[in-house]
């Protein structure tokens, strides 16, 4: 920055000319230097998004899912909220033994207790018999949802869309089907899948987890192609989970 050299006809006070020559390089500086704001790679976007979602001391999640195959048992959705307890409240939309039923459940670490259908009080059950996520470990900061942020690979940005009163940023990418089988317990874990993660603008928070692949075999060996989309929202909203 230059500060520009003013000749004055009549000689004014110390204090106007100090105030005289601070405009003028106010002036000389305002179109000049300006800040080069670096934008961040699709790894680093992710990387943000994960430390404000980790950091958060509690979120509300909804599941929803398309492309089940009707023989299929487990999850089909979703509703509650969770901390990193890891903890998590709501209900599950299951098919169970080829009934599809909304059950109540209270996971705690791995804990996982379901309240049944015809039945009044809480079960401890084990999620791998009904083909279904522990959903407090969702919210674990090691080996939850967030963890399948740094084991995708192929990166790629897209185009922000709307959702609601969001405006989120798209990346996309693709994830092996062993960390999907780690923490949902369903999926072939030989495969790889399509994930695509929606992250808000401004803000940088992950919004949304869409995950495409072969998490189901049909009547057949062949493996079909089914979506699950997690969303996650209300940030730091209290919670309070305990032991049913």
């Amino acid at each position: 920055m230059r500060l520009r050299h003013i000749r004055l006809r009549h000689a004014g006070t110390p204090a106007v000319v100090f105030a005289l020559v601070v405009v003028a390089a106010l002036t000389a500086c305002s179109g000049g230097d300006k800040v080069a704001v670096k934008k961040l790679t699709a790894a680093e976007q992710l990387a943000s998004a994960k430390a404000k979602a980790d950091a958060a001391t509690s979120m509300h999640l909804s599941l929803t899912s398309s492309g089940i195959p009707d023989t299929a048992n487990g999850v089909l959705a979703a509703e509650g909220s969770g901390t990193h307890a890891p903890a998590f409240k709501g209900t599950l939309d299951a098919r169970i033994a080829g009934f599809s039923a909304k059950v109540e459940v209270v996971a705690i670490d791995k804990l996982l207790y379901l309240k049944l259908p015809f039945t009044t009080e809480f079960t401890e059950v084990d999620p791998k018999d009904y083909n279904a996520p522990n959903p407090a470990l969702l919210f674990a900061r090691e080996g939850g949802v967030t963890s399948l942020m740094t084991a995708t690979t192929n990166l790629v940005e897209g185009k922000a869309t709307r959702s609601g009163a969001d405006v989120l940023k798209s990346i996309s990418g693709k994830l092996p089907g062993a960390n999907i089988v780690k923490l949902l317990n369903f999926g072939d874990g030989a495969k790889t899948f399509d994930v695509t993660y929606g992250i808000t603008d401004p803000g940088g928070e992950l919004r949304s987890v869409t995950l495409v692949g072969p998490f189901f075999k049909s009547g057949t060996s062949t493996p079909v192609t089914s979506t699950y989309v997690l969303k996650l929202d209300k940030y730091g909203a209290p919670v309070e989970i305990s032991k049913p």
